[in-house]
C-alpha cells in the first residue's frame, strides 16, 4: 500500500471525503471483492485519496511508488521485480504485463503515451508476480489494474486546476455526477484538458522538443432498476488523445545533461488516440451466487515520427502507424458461501493489429550491420577497415517499408476458489486453461537510395569497395521479403495452490505456488528478410505472504517473499556480431528471481498518517543455451538489464481540522544495469526524489502549492550510443513548483 491515508469504498465512490476512521481497502483485481488483508497476492493500492493527497498525475507517478515497481527512464513501460513489462532482452510477441483500464486491457503502445492520465480515477492496484490463472494473457511479471469512480445515486462533483512553472503546465479537469432516476439511473461525467511546453530544447529544428498535450473525455451511466431486483449494469465510454514530443537529450560535451539539449534534425511526435467502450453487467442470484459479465470494445491509433539516429544527420525519418481494434467478453460466476469462496469463468480475446506500417528514410551505419567485423576476421589492418567504413560516411542510404498485419485470438477457462479447512486453515486453489492463436503475415520492403561509392575511384581499395557494395546490395535484396498470412496455436494449463493460516486475529500467513506464461510468436529478420517462430516461456512463481494488523487496525505492515524459476525464456540473439537488425528471438534462456516487498501504513494520530514501503529485488540469468549466432553464454550469472536491487518509498500526510494541509513523500531506487551482457559498471547510478504538497482544503474549496524533485536532482535515467557513436538519453525532471486549486461537493 502507498497510501497515506484511507482507503475508498469497494463501489468505487468518490475518496477525497473518506472518513478518517474508514481503513479498510478492497482489491478487486483477482475477481473477488476482498480486503486488501484477506489478498495474499502481493498487491499494492493506491486509493482515490492517495491520488489526490500526493497530487499523482498518471499512472506512472503511481508506480514510481511502489515496492519492486521501476518506471523505464522515458515513462513509456515499467518493470515489476525486475522483469521489464515489455521485455527483458528484446523478446516476445505480446506484454509480460497486462494494463487494465475499467477492465479493458490496453495494448503496449497505449503505454508510451496513452489514457494513463488519472481523471477521476477510484483506485489502482498493482499485482506483482504471475497473474496468469485469472489474468491468463500477458500477466507473467503481473498487472496492473486501473478503476475510474463509478455513478452514485448522491450528487457529487470536483474540478482541479493545476499550473507549474518550468514545465509551462496547464491542467484543467472536472467530473460531476448524480441521479437521473432516483434509486435506478445515475451518471458521471469526467473530462482534463492539459498543455505542457516540455523541458527540452532543440537547436537543429528549433522550439520545444516534448511539447504534451491531451485530452480525455468519460462519460459512465449505472442502472439499477427496481424491475429487476440485483441487477447492476455500468456502462462506460471515454474517448483520449494524448500527443508528446521527444525526450532525448546530448549527455556529453558540449553539452551537459541538464542543458537538456537536443540536436536532432526533427522533432519527434508520438500521438495516441483512444476510443474504449465497456458494459459490465452484474446479477445477484441470491444464495450467495453472483453472474457477472464483462465486454468492452476499444480503437487505439497510434503514430509515430522520428528522427531514428537522434542527430542533426538530415534526411533520416521513421514513422509507425499502429493501429489497435481489441474486443474482450468474459462471464463468471462468483460463488459466496460458508464452505466455499470463488469463481468459474471464461474469457474471449480478438486482438485485430491488421493496419501496423512502418516507414523509414535513414542512413544505416555499416558498423551497426556488422561490415567492420566481417573485414577484421578477413585479416584486414584495423587502420584499413576504418578508412573504408568512412568513405560510406554517415552510413548506406536506405528506404525500408514493412507491413505487419496480425490478428490474435484467445479462448480461456478459469476456476478460483477458497475452501476453508479449519476454523483458521484455508485451502486456495486455481485452475486456467489458455489456448491462443495468432495469424500474421509480413511484407517488407529494402532499397538502397542513392549510389554508393564508385570502386574505381580508389586504387588498392576497389576490391574491398566493391566486395561490400555486393554485399550491401545482396543485403538488401534479402530483406525484401513477403510472407502471405499463416497461423500459429499455443496452449497452456496454468495452475495455482496455496495454503492461508490465521495466526491470531488480524495477522495471516499464506503459502502459495502459481505458474505464469507467455505465449510464443514469430517475427521477422529485417536483415535476411526471414520469419522465425519461437515458443512459449513459463514461470513458476513461489511466495510467502504475511498480512497483519495492529493497535486496533491503525497500522498495517504486509510482507511477501517470493521465488521465481524462469524456463524456456524467449531472448533476441544476434546472428551476425555487430549487426543490430541481423537478430531472432529463441527460447534459450533459464532464470532465477528472489526478494521481497513490505509495506506498511499507520495512524498514530487524527491529524497524520504515514505509508512506506520497501522492495528487495535479484534478478540472474542461470542459463543461456543459444547456439546459434552471437555467442550470449556470458550472461550466464548477469542480472536482468533495468532492474534495480532496492526501491523504497516514504508519505507523511497531516490534515489538520483547520483545513491546513502537508503531504511530503520520497522515493529510492538503486543503480542498475542497462545492457545484459557488458555489466563491468551499473550505467544507471542511484536516484533519490522528493515532492511534497502543502497548502489548505477547505469544505468544498482548496488552494495548494505543489513541489516535485525538492532538492533538484538532475542526473540520467537512461542511454545510449547512437550510430554517430554519441551517448544521448534522458534526464530526471528538475525541481518544478505549481499551483493546485481543487473544489468538491
Amino acid at each position: 500500500m502507498i497510501g497515506s491515508g484511507p482507503a475508498l469504498a469497494a463501489d468505487g465512490a468518490s475518496t477525497e471525503t473518506a472518513p478518517a476512521e474508514d481503513v479498510t481497502i478492497v482489491v478487486t483485481g483477482e475477481k473477488q471483492d476482498r480486503t486488501l488483508q484477506q489478498t495474499p497476492s502481493s498487491v499494492a493500492v493506491a486509493t482515490g485519496r492517495t491520488i489526490v493527497d500526493q497530487n499523482l498525475i498518471s499512472v506512472y507517478d503511481v508506480l514510481d511508488r511502489m515496492a519492486n515497481v521501476v518506471v523505464n527512464g522515458n515513462r513509456t513501460s515499467f518493470s515489476i521485480r525486475g522483469i521489464d513489462a515489455s521485455n527483458v532482452l528484446g523478446g516476445g510477441d505480446g506484454a509480460l504485463a497486462s494494463v487494465y483500464l475499467d477492465g479493458a486491457v490496453l495494448p503496449k503502445a497505449a503505454l508510451v503515451t496513452g489514457p494513463l492520465d488519472l481523471t477521476d480515477i477510484a483506485q489502482v492496484e498493482v499485482f506483482r508476480g504471475p497473474q496468469s490463472t485469472v489474468q491468463g494473457r500477458n500477466a507473467l511479471a503481473g498487472a496492473v489494474i486501473i478503476r475510474t469512480a463509478d455513478p452514485s445515486y448522491d450528487w457529487s462533483g470536483r474540478a482541479r486546476l493545476l499550473l507549474a512553472d518550468k514545465t509551462g503546465e496547464r491542467r484543467a479537469s472536472a467530473a460531476i455526477g448524480g441521479p437521473i432516476v432516483d434509486g435506478q439511473i445515475a451518471f458521471r461525467l469526467a473530462g482534463e484538458i492539459a498543455r505542457s511546453d516540455g523541458l527540452v530544447r532543440n537547436v537543429n529544428a528549433g522550439g520545444d522538443a516534448d511539447r504534451r498535450k491531451s485530452e480525455t473525455l468519460r462519460g459512465k451511466l449505472l442502472f439499477t432498476p427496481a424491475a429487476v431486483p440485483g441487477l447492476r449494469v455500468v456502462a462506460t465510454y471515454m474517448h483520449d488523445r494524448h500527443r508528446r514530443g521527444g525526450l532525448y537529450v546530448e549527455l556529453q560535451p558540449p553539452y551537459a545533461p541538464e542543458d537538456r539539449v537536443s540536436t536532432s534534425d526533427l522533432i519527434d511526435v508520438t500521438e495516441v488516440k483512444s476510443d474504449i467502450a465497456t458494459l459490465d453487467i452484474g446479477y445477484d442470484l441470491g444464495s450467495g451466487l453472483t453472474l457477472k459479465a464483462v465486454g468492452n470494445y476499444s480503437h487505439i491509433r497510434s503514430h509515430y515520427a522520428y528522427d531514428p539516429d537522434h542527430s542533426a544527420d538530415p534526411g533520416q525519418i521513421a514513422v509507425i502507424d499502429d493501429p489497435n481494434k481489441t474486443y474482450q467478453q468474459e462471464l463468471r460466476l462468483n460463488v459466496d458461501w460458508n464452505w466455499l469462496q470463488g469463481l468459474i469463468g471464461a474469457y474471449y480475446l480478438r486482438d485485430d493489429n491488421r493496419g501496423y506500417f512502418f516507414g523509414a528514410t535513414q542512413n544505416l551505419s555499416l558498423r551497426r550491420l556488422g561490415v567492420d567485423q566481417s573485414l577484421l576476421k578477413l585479416g584486414l589492418p584495423q587502420a584499413t577497415v576504418d578508412t573504408v567504413i568512412n568513405l560510406y560516411g554517415s552510413g548506406v542510404p536506405i528506404v525500408n517499408s514493412l507491413d505487419q498485419p496480425r490478428v490474435t485470438q484467445n479462448h480461456a477457462a478459469f476456476a478460483d476458489f477458497t475452501v476453508p479447512i479449519t476454523t483458521r486453515l484455508r485451502l486456495r486453489a486455481g485452475l486456467r486453461y489458455d489456448r491462443e492463436s495468432q495469424r500474421r503475415g509480413i511484407d517488407q520492403r529494402v532499397a538502397i537510395d542513392k549510389p554508393l561509392p564508385d570502386p574505381a575511384a580508389y586504387p588498392g581499395l576497389g576490391p574491398i569497395i566493391g566486395q561490400i557494395n555486393g554485399l550491401l546490395q545482396a543485403t538488401a535484396a534479402a530483406a525484401t521479403s513477403y510472407q502471405p498470412e499463416r497461423t500459429v496455436r499455443y496452449h497452456a494449463w496454468l495452475p495455482k495452490i496455496g495454503l492461508s493460516y490465521d495466526v491470531m486475529r488480524d495477522m495471516t500467513l499464506s503459502l502459495t505456488a502459481r505458474r505464469g506464461y507467455r505465449a510464443g510468436g514469430s517475427g521477422l529478420n529485417q536483415q535476411r528478410g526471414q520469419v522465425f517462430v519461437f515458443n512459449p516461456e513459463f514461470t513458476w512463481n513461489y511466495e510467502l505472504a504475511l498480512r497483519s494488523a495492529w493497535f486496533d487496525r491503525r497500522l498495517t505492515f504486509n510482507a511477501n517473499l517470493y521465488r521465481i524459476d524462469w524456463k524456456d525464456q524467449q531472448v533476441s540473439v544476434q546472428l551476425t556480431p555487430g549487426s543490430a537488425f541481423d537478430k531472432q528471438v529463441i527460447n534459450a534462456g533459464r532464470s532465477r528471481l528472489y526478494g521481497l516487498e513490505a509495506e506498511f501504513s499507520a495512524r498514530p494520530t487524527a491529524t497524520i498518517s504515514l505509508g512506506w514501503g520497501a522492495g528487495y529485488s535479484r534478478t540472474k540469468f542461470t542459463d543461456f543455451d543459444v547456439g546459434i549466432g552471437q555467442v550470449l553464454q556470458s550472461a550466464a550469472g548477469n542480472e536482468f538489464p533495468n532492474a534495480p536491487r532496492w526501491t523504497l518509498f516514504g508519505s507523511v500526510t497531516w490534515q489538520h481540522p483547520s483545513g491546513l494541509f502537508a503531504n511530503i513523500n520520497a522515493r529510492y531506487r538503486s543503480a542498475f544495469y542497462q545492457s545484459a551482457l557488458v555489466q563491468t559498471h551499473r550505467d544507471i547510478r542511484p536516484l533519490t526524489l522528493a515532492n511534497a504538497k502543502l497548502g489548505w482544503q477547505g469544505e468544498h474549496l482548496g488552494a495548494f502549492l505543489i513541489v516535485s524533485n525538492i532538492f533538484n536532482v538532475e542526473k540520467p535515467v537512461t542511454s545510449a550510443l547512437d550510430p554517430d557513436g554519441r551517448l544521448r538519453g534522458m534526464v530526471s525532471e528538475p525541481r518544478v513548483m505549481g499551483l493546485s486549486f481543487e473544489g468538491r461537493f
